[in-house]
């Protein structure tokens, strides 16, 4: 915050409500629940091709999301977003 970082959600979280970290976090996780299944609702009552695409690629862009920051700030850690691109790309999938 000192350095000009933009307040996280956890943090507003922690200073409106007094809460600890972890319950910030558990909290903020259950929005996120209750969003994808807000989203897969959606996306099971599509009534046109058109809402369906425009469903579709919003799902898609919160995956993505979702990837780049489920576990924290993948921009200061470049070395996760490389083993998971690289696994992605290139590493085979194993058959159990």
């Amino acid at each position: 915050m000192e350095r000009g970082d933009n307040p996280k959600s956890l943090q507003c979280y922690m200073h409106e409500t007094g809460a600890s970290e972890d319950e910030a976090r558990m909290y903020i996780k259950s929005l996120i629940g209750e969003t994808w299944k807000k989203l897969n609702k959606e996306r099971s009552h599509a009534s046109s091709d058109i809402t369906r695409e425009f469903i579709d690629f919003a799902t898609n862009l919160v995956r993505m999301a979702q990837f780049m920051y489920g576990e924290g700030d993948v921009h200061g850690r470049p070395d996760v977003t490389k083993s998971h691109v690289l696994s992605l790309l290139f590493n085979p999938i194993q058959e159990i």
